[in-house]
């Protein structure tokens, strides 16, 4: 799993979509559930969630990227 990990976090991975276990540790980081908290919550819960966090974070690097060239960086 470790692997897996590394390769998603430095942008080297391109085997489709990210393991499940990679995803419900970005799950419990962004929202602080636990693993029992994160169990108990519906399937379509922490699908949407996960999407909307993934947009989110997509949103702030673009944002981020913007005000880069802005500035010159």
């Amino acid at each position: 799993m470790l692997w897996a990990a590394e390769s998603i976090y430095d942008g080297t991975w391109s085997s489709g979509p990210p393991p499940d276990e990679v995803v419900d540790f970005e799950l419990m980081l962004a929202t602080g559930w636990t693993w029992q908290e994160l169990q108990n919550t519906p399937w379509y819960v922490r699908r949407y969630t996960w999407d909307l966090m993934l947009t989110r974070r997509q949103a702030e690097q673009d944002a981020q990227e913007r005000a880069n060239r802005r500035n010159g960086a």
